[in-house]
């Protein structure tokens, strides 16, 4: 049998008494989970049947009750392209900064629990003072002590929704700079140019769930039928005829070759804590109502080249449309006429390849709640965040994303409690590329921790919020038969410094975008054309309405910018460059 958890010195967990440990555990009010066949390893591919672990943090947990009774947490770490050099390809993919550059690592512990809980991180390079520590998002004033050797306990309270959060040592801290040659500028670490952004060179977060949250998307033999998956190589789901495909605790992998193409009988899959899933999963059928992904444990696509193409033998991608082709970790297909819906909760994917997510299909149809989903490990370009669909409503979740991270190209949305860590490409919210109908999204508490957004020009695909030009103006064209309207952005904190606040090129009828309570803590070093907000018209038969876009309580560097205060223009404070037709259609105040 396989040692797959250590709960303490004396419990040990086995494959086929999980239930009755993992019941046990709880009872303590703490659960966590370790992998025994690991690698510390900051540079280099791990083994297929291994997982890279951080050479930099240790983290246990304990409740508030027993704070000596200390449960390591394992922790995980990703590093970009998973070590390996750029493969089959010599084009840009977008770690270039990240692995060749600053060298950046992502560090992160995920855990159960049911009660305020101590968390303890050793820092190996020893800090000195609990002063030198921050905790993102800054809203979370949480109590921490400092011990010894390198260690800090932070009180983590419990809460029903978890919590999702970075710890930043002084000593990790570095600043990106822009070295503006050419005309965007490359991000460089030395000091050469303009400062862009400061975070740490080696990351470490902190995923803290609910054993309700646990309870509730866990699987049993009333709610289908199961097929236990054996750990080790993976090549053989394609065939699978049972309802639910249950991952237990430990390392499974499939070759860098294949993805799993699941029959129309699979209608879930459960990843229990403690797993670990070098993949991807297509569902190539439409024939079920209701689609779960859901549990505690981690999908990886480390395997994969960066924009693996099925239709090139999973090598680089071999053509420019390839879009339908690319391996994502996770892909449906929606039936047309017929409601359908997907529940995401509680996975942690890493290291995407591509875009981590996508529907193919009648996208009004499938309609979707995700909860507690986690994204680490974005280091390539175009792995964006979570396209959500018709109806749909996502809560709790974490991003660290190098692409545009919520998507809200349909209606009827509600986005709530997201902390976001932002690379280099793509804005935060996106809801351009091409005209569409969108009514009724409500995006609230949003947390951008960090984002390294830094271009030196005016690009149209930037900023927290925005919306793009088309891609393809040739063939993509403003359409006034299209109309975006109540649009709802409620407590955005952007931490740090950033670019810019807002693009809207408007290629349908816009009104009624409300943004409320935005505070950015500063801008970047770039020159002010830099982080400009643009407002425009694409085309004159374009309707803007006479309440487009309102600001309330738009704060840069906590100071108000509004129409009266005169600081809202190109050159002042607000950077607020819309074009002048539309003076009357906006308002800050």
């Amino acid at each position: 049998m396989q040692l797959c958890f250590l709960f303490n010195l004396v419990i040990l967990w086995f494959y086929d008494v999980s239930d009755e440990i993992l019941t046990q555990n709880e009872l303590l009010g703490v659960h966590t989970w370790w992998h025994s066949n690991h690698e510390l390893n900051a540079r280099t591919p791990v083994a297929d049947n291994a997982v890279r672990r951080s050479p930099f943090y240790n983290i246990w947990v304990a409740t508030i009750e027993k704070p000596d009774v200390k449960f390591d947490s394992f922790v995980y770490m990703s590093i970009p392209r998973g070590g390996r050099d750029k493969w089959g390809y010599s084009n840009e993919d977008g770690a270039e900064f990240s692995a060749d550059e600053a060298h950046l690592t992502m560090s992160w512990s995920s855990f159960l629990y049911d009660t305020d809980s101590w968390v303890y991180v050793q820092n190996n390079n020893h800090l000195e003072s609990a002063t030198n520590v921050t905790i993102r998002p800054s809203s979370l004033k949480w109590h921490t002590e400092w011990l010894d050797n390198g260690t800090i306990r932070i009180l983590v309270p419990y809460s029903d929704d978890g919590f999702r959060f970075s710890i930043e040592f002084e000593s990790e801290l570095y600043t990106a700079y822009n070295d503006l040659n050419g005309v965007s500028g490359k991000l460089n670490d030395k000091g050469f140019g303009r400062a862009i952004h400061t975070e740490p060179r080696n990351a470490i977060l902190v995923f803290a769930e609910s054993f309700q949250k646990m309870h509730r998307y866990t699987p049993n033999l009333l709610m289908g039928s199961i097929y236990y998956v054996k750990p080790g190589l993976l090549n053989n789901l394609d065939n699978v005829t049972d309802d639910i495909i249950y991952f237990r605790a430990g390392v499974y992998y499939m070759p860098w070759n294949y993805h799993a193409k699941l029959t129309e009988h699979v209608k879930w899959i459960y990843f229990e804590p403690g797993s670990f899933v070098k993949g991807a999963f297509q569902f190539l059928h439409d024939a079920q109502n209701a689609f779960k992904f859901t549990g505690f444990g981690v999908l990886s696509g480390e395997k994969y080249v960066y924009e693996a193409d099925t239709n090139n033998e999973f090598r680089h991608k071999r053509t420019f449309n390839f879009h339908g082709s690319c391996v994502k970790l996770l892909r449906f297909s929606s039936a047309f006429g017929r409601q359908q819906s997907l529940t995401l909760a509680g996975v942690t994917f890493v290291e995407p390849p591509y875009h981590s997510f996508v529907v193919h299909g009648d996208e009004d149809s499938f309609e979707m709640l995700v909860e507690n989903f986690k994204m680490v490990g974005a280091w390539y370009w175009q792995t964006d965040g979570i396209e959500l669909y018709t109806n749909g409503k996502m809560k709790n979740t974490f991003f660290h994303a190098n692409d545009d991270v919520l998507k809200i190209y349909h209606g009827n949305l509600t986005i709530n409690n997201t902390v976001i860590w932002k690379n280099e490409n793509g804005p935060v919210v996106q809801w351009g590329w091409s005209p569409r109908n969108i009514t009724n999204v409500f995006v609230n508490n949003t947390f951008i921790i960090h984002n390294k957004m830094y271009w030196s020009d005016v690009k149209g695909n930037t900023c927290i919020l925005n919306s793009s030009p088309s891609w393809s103006p040739k063939d993509i064209k403003p359409d006034p038969k299209t109309s975006i309207s109540d649009l709802y952005f409620e407590n955005l904190h952007v931490e740090g410094m950033t670019n810019c606040a807002i693009r809207l090129y408007a290629l349908s009828n816009t009104n009624h975008i409300k943004v409320k309570n935005f505070q950015i803590d500063g801008w970047n070093d770039l020159d002010a054309i830099s982080q400009a907000s643009k407002f425009q018209r694409t085309s004159t038969e374009i309707s803007i309405g006479a309440n487009a876009i309102s600001f309330e309580n738009f704060k840069i560097e906590n100071q108000q910018v509004s129409k009266n205060n005169d600081n809202w223009d190109a050159k002042s404070l607000g950077r607020l460059d819309f074009d002048a037709e539309l003076y009357e259609k906006w308002n800050a105040v």
